[in-house]
């Protein structure tokens, strides 16, 4: 597996640059005293009007060049690929060629070249597998770069990430809250073509069932796996009980995160299909839920926390008589208005099969009535909320 990304490796018909102000007056001054006139230059290029387009518009960097002319000029005068790297300052993308206009988006300014492929770069396609999406719905204007979530912190860190990778970038950022489809914020951050570009060089995204995972992050070091596999858990996982559980829908994404867990030591359980398409796996035993925390570990807050919690409570469940569960059920009630099974799971350090067994004892026995509460996103999706039942406000009564 190569080390990085340059930018022969780019279409350079698409990627127009600015070259570095001392360097590209050099560069031009050069090729000029080989032709002794700025046309000339233009004709044995095929570059249009070279006494304004050469002269001023390149020259002087009012505008970006194409790359493609800037390497015919860089051969013609033996200066090598690698010095042109060097020496831009500012790359982007361009897809309606010949024609003015057409650019696709904000150019990176500074950029990192050449791209490092490492474990920062491999956090950022995680989160392209996770939530992200690289969309060529319409080509003529370019290839959609997006990252959509609703936690704040994965926003900032994601924003971050991409100018460690690539440079001075800024993406325009959108937020979907509109009623009732969304319960919280969404944060879109979209960002121009030519990252799509340096991101398909070296993964051939797809969506859907089409999906598959870099080919080359099996190939890398287990700190690169643990940093792609954590952008993946915080995007897509999430924690029931004690055991981690990740979904999606392609079977085979799902075998391959698997097979990526089990190469840094975490053993998951076998895939399950749920009713709504997703196929599972779970991370349940405490050395591996623990393993998971040392190595992976999440930078979504909430799912960090309970984690935490999680491991701080520990596999040791505290023995109670068969009378102090129920008791300690309606005194968590009675105190906190209303439940979850989830939430009396957390409280009560029991699982939530074991919580749910004594909840239909006790609302058999009239002791906790609940509410049902349906989802927005989901309307599909309920929730149970247990509290204190009519019985129980009778026999405290008495």
């Amino acid at each position: 597996m190569k080390e990085y990304i340059h930018i022969w490796d780019l279409p350079s018909e698409k990627v127009y640059v600015k070259l570095e102000d001392k360097f590209r007056k050099e560069f031009f001054n050069l090729i000029y005293k080989k032709f002794k006139s700025w046309n000339k230059v233009g004709q044995y290029f095929n570059i249009k009007r070279g006494d304004t387009t050469l002269a001023i518009n390149w020259r002087r960097g009012d505008v970006c060049c194409p790359l493609s002319k800037i390497f015919e000029i860089a051969n013609f005068l033996r200066i090598s690929k690698k010095v042109i790297e060097k020496n831009i300052i500012e790359i982007k993308s361009k897809t309606r060629l010949n024609k003015r206009g057409g650019n696709s988006g904000k150019p990176i300014k500074n950029p990192k070249l050449p791209i490092k492929i490492d474990e920062n770069l491999a956090e950022i396609l995680g989160h392209i597998c996770g939530d992200g999406t690289i969309t060529r719905i319409q080509p003529h204007k370019g290839i959609n770069f997006n990252y959509i979530n609703s936690e704040p912190t994965l926003i900032k860190e994601f924003q971050n990430l991409m100018k460690q990778v690539f440079g001075n970038i800024t993406p325009n950022i959108l937020v979907r809250d509109e009623k009732p489809h969304y319960t919280r914020p969404n944060y879109v951050l979209q960002y121009p073509t030519i990252i799509s570009l340096f991101v398909l060089s070296i993964f051939d995204y797809k969506t859907k069932e089409d999906m598959t995972l870099p080919s080359f992050i099996y190939n890398m070091s287990d700190k690169t796996k643990c940093r792609f596999l954590r952008a993946i858990f915080d995007d897509e996982g999430t924690i029931n009980d004690k055991s981690l559980v990740l979904g999606m829908k392609p079977q085979h994404i799902v075998q391959g995160i698997k097979d990526l867990l089990e190469d840094i030591g975490i053993k998951t359980t076998r895939i399950r299909k749920s009713k709504r398409g997703m196929h599972l796996i779970e991370i349940g035993k405490e050395k591996y839920v623990k393993k998971f925390e040392e190595l992976i570990g999440f930078k979504h807050p909430r799912k960090a926390k309970i984690l935490g919690n999680i491991i701080k409570i520990g596999w040791k469940f505290e023995r109670y008589d068969n009378y102090e569960a129920p008791t300690k059920i309606i005194n968590f009630l009675k105190t906190q208005g209303r439940l979850s099974i989830k939430d009396l799971s957390f409280h009560l350090n029991r699982g939530e099969c074991n919580i749910r067994e004594h909840m239909k004892n006790l609302k058999t026995k009239g002791l906790v009535d609940y509410t049902i509460k349906k989802q927005n996103i989901y309307p599909h999706t309920l929730r149970e909320w247990f509290l204190v039942g009519d019985n129980f406000e009778q026999k405290e009564r008495k």
